[in-house]
């Protein structure tokens, strides 16, 4: 597997909005992106030679406090996050506190947290099993052995059944939406797409013509208990339709079936 050509490490700066990076990388092996609990100098640039191969994006952050800011963000601007990983630098406080966080909430009850620990203590690591961490792995440990077990945690969620983001190439028509290059083709024509915009697409097109009502296709893209207002989805849903657009006369693949919700039409002759 090649690592990226480009791999951001990012500062939140919290409280103040994250800084914006752009995956210029075609290929992933996942379009999820690592938040990583680290504090000290150098600690991230370790972390985003580590994950390179992995994620398109490694987001930083020193606390709890912040990491709970840093996910709604992250979940309004329509990415996901695949997987959390901390330090041995973050206190153990720190870590079951996010972990619960986590674990409450619907779209991140089952993403992989891997917590690294310079102790012995068997009781520490107890506590943050028993807090929702997948794995404590004692350091020093060789970068090849962390990375195999991360990759390992990964392939837990993987199938399609449990993963709508696994790879696939779905043809409706004239709309291609395939997951493993994160490209939407329509009318043979590559159509740039948000994140969050590709995410809706994802679902409407593995089953045409079954309708999703609003409150289903909120929940699976902004998880059961985030605080989204409802206009944000007619809001994206209305951006992909322009970009759908026939030119011929402005149908799109898109439906809305009134006071219910949306779908993709299965033909627009």
């Amino acid at each position: 597997m090649k690592p990226f050509r480009h791999t951001k490490v990012i500062r939140t700066g919290y409280p103040f909005p994250m800084e914006e990076s752009v995956m210029v990388a075609g290929k992933k092996e996942t379009p999820a992106l690592a938040l990583v609990f680290v504090d000290g100098e150098g600690r991230d640039e370790s972390a985003r030679k580590m994950l390179s191969e992995l994620f398109f994006k490694v987001v930083a952050v020193r606390t709890s406090e912040e990491g709970i800011w840093t996910v709604r963000r992250i979940a309004a601007g329509g990415e996901r996050v695949g997987f959390f990983l901390f330090d041995s630098s973050i206190p153990e406080g720190e870590v079951v506190d996010f972990i619960d966080f986590a674990r409450g909430r619907g779209n991140m009850r089952k993403v992989p947290a891997m917590v690294l620990t310079e102790g012995t203590d068997p009781e520490t690591r107890v506590r943050v099993l028993e807090a929702g961490a997948d794995e404590v792995l004692s350091v020093p440990c060789p970068p090849r052995e962390t990375l195999a077990r991360i990759r390992a945690l990964l392939r837990r969620d993987e199938s399609k059944e449990n993963n709508p983001y696994a790879p696939a190439r779905y043809e409706v028509g004239e709309l291609i939406v395939d997951t493993d290059r994160h490209e939407v083709v329509w009318q043979e024509k590559r159509i740039q797409v948000t994140p969050l915009e590709f995410r809706i697409l994802v679902h409407l097109v593995r089953d045409p013509g079954k309708v999703y009502p609003r409150e289903e296709l909120m929940s699976l893209l902004w998880g059961e208990h985030w605080e989204v207002e409802d206009h944000n989805l007619s809001v994206h849903i209305h951006g992909l339709r322009k970009k759908l657009a026939r030119p011929e006369d402005d149908r799109t693949p898109i439906e809305t079936v009134r006071g219910v919700g949306y779908r993709i039409r299965e033909t627009l002759s």
